[in-house]
């Protein structure tokens, strides 16, 4: 009889290795970081849901929740008791030879055998959606079962909403239908539990996914175990390389602005719209596609691509903003401070700071694309004309009128907060003219001697430099908008 001691299991689990174990019931792929993906096998799943963490000798499905060592993998695939997966483990893993694979392209056979849902089907999935939903806003799943449910009737939705710690956000997050789900919700959706959950729903406006959010801080100790999102899975009615968040609502502000702005997140999205910039949509989780292009196109053929402010988040852009061009889109890439994304910098900043950044970044970055595409440097064309005053509008809002509200901030709000909601592009122009008429005044100043025609020119030099000092002290911040 085998020792089943905690030193013997110990020995055990050190001995085996957790990807070689797994790999033969699932399809593994390799990731970096030490992490695989696989179909879970314990439950019906057609995009790689478990992870397989090598170096932690762990598994996790983030879809149905099963997760534990090596141990625990085998007694819920073999449907057997702790000391017999112990057993076939010593059998058949500890010998110095690996069972032969016993899995099979499980993807590719569910998709060859599975039909295309029925309109019918269709419609009973996004009923269980609603029925979750509902379950939230203080409706017991158990009586939403005896309750007719009415897809076009949102007066059940009246219950208790998940408002964000920021006052400016909080109306987004209403209209967005984001809530917090509570610790007893239907069993198809237990991956959610406690999360902060953000209704996915079509460009049609059919609630098709939801995504989960953690409430706690992620750490290395908890990352295995306590992802930042979960998603629902896919579906033939969801696929998330196929779903922008966000574009039921912001299908017409697109066409009304005729451009997009393309963020990383949902929390991103619901800030820009709480800013006002409601032409925005999100990637749900997922890279950037081709048929998230072809899906914005019907719309617009600009976008201007905001992501985080970080090296993935330029790795992001990056790549959308290939898969944009080769679908003919014209392009934006807009920036932020270093380390900042449009969620946390509106909640640092407040709405009319954070309205003036975008506005800004979104200028610069049209100047900049237009002088890599043309070699047409316009900006500084426009400051050699005297007088030249085009209007900025952005959103339907001229950027010439001033920004800063002291009564929703204060009226001696702290000096941060005053320069960001400075009227940043007026003053850039500006300094970009003093500066122009400078250089002209020294190139001048190079062909005269010591004659007063010098002395006017030394007069003059000192009445700009003393304007650009003071447009500067306006402008006392990091300047991190151009490529």
């Amino acid at each position: 009889m085998n020792d089943n001691s905690k030193e013997e299991i110990a020995k055990l689990k050190e001995a085996v290795n957790i990807e070689d174990v797994i790999g033969t019931y699932v399809e593994l792929e390799y990731k970096l970081g030490g992490k695989c993906l696989g179909l879970c096998p314990f439950h019906d799943d057609t995009t790689p849901s478990m992870h397989v963490h090598t170096g932690k000798q762990i598994f996790k499905c983030f879809a149905c929740n099963e997760g534990g060592d090596v141990i625990a993998f085998i007694s819920k695939i073999k449907s057997c008791t702790f000391a017999e997966a112990v057993n076939l483990l010593r059998q058949e893993w500890c010998n110095g030879s690996t069972p032969p694979p016993q899995h099979v392209a499980r993807r590719e056979k569910a998709r060859a055998q599975k039909p295309p849902a029925t309109p019918a089907q269709l419609a009973a999935m996004e009923a269980e959606n609603v029925k979750f939903m509902r379950s939230m806003y203080g409706h017991h799943p158990a009586l939403a079962r005896i309750h007719e449910v009415k897809l076009d009737d949102p007066s059940w939705m009246d219950g208790n909403k998940y408002h964000p710690d920021c006052d400016g956000i909080t109306q987004a997050y209403v209209d967005f239908e984001v809530s917090q789900a509570k610790s007893t919700v239907p069993s198809a959706f237990k991956a959610m539990r406690g999360r902060i959950v953000f209704p996915i729903r079509d460009e049609n406006n059919r609630l098709v996914a939801f995504a989960g959010r953690t409430t706690q801080t992620i750490t290395d100790e908890n990352r295995s175990y306590t992802p930042k999102y979960v998603n629902s899975p896919t579906s033939d009615l969801y696929n998330k390389s196929r779903t922008l968040y966000g574009l039921h609502l912001a299908g017409e502000p697109i066409r009304t602005e005729t451009f997009a702005f393309l963020t990383e997140g949902y929390k991103d999205t619901l800030a820009m719209v709480a800013a006002g910039f409601k032409n925005t949509v999100a990637q749900c989780g997922a890279a950037f596609t081709d048929d998230h292009a072809e899906l914005l196109k019907r719309y617009t053929k600009r976008v201007a691509v905001l992501m985080d402010a970080d090296d993935r988040g330029r790795e992001i852009a990056a790549a959308a903003i290939a898969v944009l061009h080769r679908h003919g889109m014209q392009t934006s890439e807009l920036l932020l401070p270093p380390g900042e994304d449009p969620d946390s910098l509106f909640r640092r900043i407040g709405k009319h700071a954070f309205r003036t950044i975008v506005a800004e970044s979104q200028l610069n970055g049209h100047l900049q694309a237009l002088k890599e595409s043309t070699g047409v440097d316009l900006a500084n064309m426009c400051m050699e004309e005297e007088g030249n005053r085009e209007v900025i509008r952005t959103n339907g809002e001229e950027m010439t009128d001033p920004l800063y509200d002291p009564e929703a901030n204060g009226a001696n709000g702290n000096n941060e907060l005053s320069l960001m909601q400075s009227d940043r592009p007026r003053l850039m122009a500006r300094e970009q003219e003093l500066q122009h008429q400078m250089r002209k005044l020294g190139s001048k100043r190079f062909l005269f001697g010591q004659g007063p025609e010098r002395m006017q020119i030394n007069t003059e030099l000192m009445k700009l430099r003393s304007q650009l000092s003071e447009v500067s002290k306006q402008l006392n911040r990091p300047v991190v908008w151009y490529k």
